[in-house]
């Protein structure tokens, strides 16, 4: 009797399948005490995230899985989720590295390169070379989220503004817009410098892009694929089937999003 009366309670406490062949990606940025963006969530939070994905019976999956799924459409577990990261914040070594051990769990963290090579000591704190490399020795994996387009440029005299990857900037000086050609080739310059400072660091071999700011044309997408992009990651909400070349993913890492907010979401998406 008492068994039948905790499986009234809890009836969504039953181990059960979500759905199969496919997989649910999810998004986090900063973690920190102090919420300071809606893009920063809390250790407490990040780590209930992590307890309610175990409950609720979510099979963590790592990248080379993932990108073994997208491509070459390679099976997955029931309920399989990516856990990413974007930007390459130091947060994700002090505050999410070890919570994710503690689980069991690997993660992917999409770096802005240069922010590692060359730090800026006004910004928030980036990850070293040394950290990634600890990481990546316990099963974590760092890609692309280019070497230094993650900024919003000026478009046009009056100071419009867009994210650089997606356009011609304005050059100040010669007050005049990049040539198509001059747009092409800095694209092109660092997408390719991104993957070989990965390469040089932590002997990356597959090449993977993140979009600043989710935001792509068919400009990046064509330069991507002639510099052996594998996937590109969005910020466009959804589940992820096998051989998409561009990447769903549900933002995780918003200070409103509870456990029980992030269980009902990934839910929606129940067969």
């Amino acid at each position: 009797m008492a068994i039948f009366t905790c499986a009234l309670l809890y009836p969504q406490l039953t181990p059960y399948t979500h759905y199969e062949n496919k997989v649910l990606v999810l998004t986090y940025h900063h973690i920190d005490e102090k919420i300071k963006s809606d893009a920063t969530i809390t250790p407490k939070l990040f780590e209930q995230h992590m307890k309610k994905l175990k409950k609720y019976n979510y099979n963590v999956i790592s990248m080379d899985e993932f990108i073994a799924f997208m491509k070459d459409n390679k099976s997955v577990p029931p309920n399989a989720i990516l856990l990413t990261f974007d930007d390459g914040y130091k947060s994700f070594y002090s505050k999410a590295y070890p919570v994710l051990l503690r689980y069991g769990y690997t993660a992917t963290n999409f770096i802005i390169v240069k922010a590692t090579d060359i730090p800026n000591p006004k910004a928030l704190p980036h990850l070293t070379w040394k950290d990634m490399r600890e990481m990546k020795r316990n099963g974590m994996s760092f890609y692309s989220h280019t070497y230094d387009q993650h900024m919003l440029c000026n478009v046009n005299a009056q100071r419009e503004t867009k994210p650089a990857l997606v356009t011609p900037i304005y050059k100040e000086k010669e007050k005049r817009t990049e040539t198509e050609g001059e747009y092409q080739h800095r694209i092109e310059e660092d997408i390719q410098f991104a993957n070989e400072r990965l390469g040089q660091e932590l002997n990356n071999h597959e090449h993977l892009l993140c979009f600043p700011f989710g935001a792509y044309n068919d400009t990046v997408l064509k330069v991507g694929r002639e510099n052996n992009i594998r996937l590109f990651f969005t910020t466009q909400e959804g589940i992820n089937k096998a051989r998409q070349e561009k990447v769903l993913r549900i933002n995780a890492g918003a200070p409103n999003v509870s456990a029980e907010e992030l269980i009902k979401k990934l839910e929606s998406y129940d067969e």
